[in-house]
């Protein structure tokens, strides 16, 4: 038996993309055919709240893909031969951790990551912009039939309800939200993959970003994102969101290791800096130095964590 709720949010939406009363029927029907589950935004651990989330999603697969730590992988349609290599090499790293990888199912960056992932054993979480009945892209379909066996598909559209332009921008902003972080791999000016950077920032998650040639236009997005405070991937063997406490041994100097114990003391840089233990040049040098190393990392609103704890 379908809830009310959820009954009235397919009305309102049915309502909204002047869809006839009779797709009420089909839409309820494919729901029980198809097994299609519902969640609330309550009910998924971790979700960042905000006032443009409708509150309810439909999900087929497996719901308890939405417990593990979610990493958010977004890029460019049209990857190149670098940005493949890239993402491909950073997602075959999470294999074995206990992670799920996020993405919205678009052509390019979003399929192969999802694709990588499952090819490698770990799950994905595929952000539709539109209901599961649309084969959109059509490209997608068999890997569509995958994520729901080995992963999850996600939208706040009933089944019926097409992928509408303004749908994509809500897409992103709901990937930005899932996730705990968010890697940003290749994009142009225009794209949406700046537009769920944009949301990332807002909503201030940790973002990640893959430094490029500024001469790629595929490069504006990460190289844009990393200039406004997004911490930048230096090295394949640095997984964003995983300690490195158990897979490599980094030196720091002495220096280093004080200005650690007061990060993890203060966890905000203004507070490091009134506690007056080093001048203010010398500890921006140690703070960019344990960055680099990929110890700790600096947030929004000065905020700042160890990626070891």
């Amino acid at each position: 038996m379908i809830d009310k709720k959820v009954i009235s949010i397919i009305e309102k939406q049915l309502e909204m993309h002047n869809l006839k009363d009779s797709y009420l029927k089909k839409t309820l029907s494919y729901i029980e055919k198809n097994n299609v589950q519902t969640i609330s935004a309550e009910e998924i651990p971790r979700l960042t709240e905000s006032k443009f989330l409708q509150g309810l999603f439909f999900t087929l697969g497996n719901q308890n893909y939405l417990k593990r730590f979610r990493i958010g992988i977004v890029g460019t349609r049209k990857p190149d031969e670098y940005g493949v290599n890239i993402v491909s090499d950073i997602i075959k790293g999470y294999k074995n951790r206990d992670i799920v990888t996020v993405s919205g199912f678009a052509e390019g960056i979003d399929s192969l990551v999802h694709k990588v992932s499952l090819d490698n054993s770990i799950p994905t979480i595929a952000v539709l912009p539109g209901g599961f009945y649309n084969d959109y892209p059509v490209s997608n379909s068999y890997l569509k039939k995958k994520i729901i066996e080995n992963g999850l598909l996600l939208s706040e559209y009933s089944p019926y309800i097409k992928p509408y332009q303004l749908n994509f921008i809500q897409r992103n902003h709901v990937i930005a939200a899932l996730s705990d972080i968010v890697i940003i791999t290749q994009g142009a000016m225009k794209s949406g993959t700046l537009s769920t950077f944009s949301h990332a920032m807002k909503l201030k998650k940790q973002i990640f970003a893959i430094p490029g040639d500024m001469t790629n236009k595929l490069s504006f997005a990460p190289n844009y994102a990393i200039f406004k405070g997004a911490i930048p991937i230096y090295s394949k063997e640095i997984l964003p969101g995983i300690s490195i406490a158990n897979r490599c041994k980094i030196n720091i100097t002495e220096e280093e290791s004080k200005v650690l114990e007061l990060v993890k003391k203060y966890r905000n840089v203004n507070d490091i800096i009134n506690s007056k233990e080093f001048t203010y040049p010398v500890l921006l040098s140690i703070l960019m130095s344990l960055e680099l190393k990929g110890i700790i990392a600096k947030g929004f609103n000065n905020k700042i964590s160890v990626l070891e704890d």
